[in-house]
């Protein structure tokens, strides 16, 4: 694995960590401000940072319908046009169909 997988990967496993282990070992609360910035943040990055790690793997695979998937899938995210199973979809079928077009 290259270094910026390994720092996602460790990313992912700290933000666990912060949002999901320590409250339970803790008695403690986050600020009502950084309660509401999690919310709002966490799950688009932890989407994100998936949508790119996929993305580099099929990368290396073809590069061509990785981008066109890619940005695709982003394009339906800035969208919010039919929520986040529409954008994976729309994703997931032009990566195959332009697999198979261009094998």
């Amino acid at each position: 694995m290259n270094e910026g997988i390994i720092t996602a990967i460790w990313a992912l496993f700290f933000t666990s960590l912060l949002v999901r282990v320590l409250p339970v070992l803790f008695d403690f609360q986050f600020p009502e401000k950084l309660i509401k910035w999690m919310e709002r943040i966490l799950p688009s990055a932890v989407f994100l940072n998936f949508i790119v790690y996929i993305f580099l793997q099929e990368m290396q695979v073809s590069m061509i319908p990785a981008m066109v998937s890619l940005g695709i899938t982003a394009i339906l995210a800035c969208l919010n046009r039919g929520g986040l199973f529409t954008g994976v979809l729309g994703g997931c079928v032009s990566y195959y169909l332009l697999s198979a077009v261009l094998a």
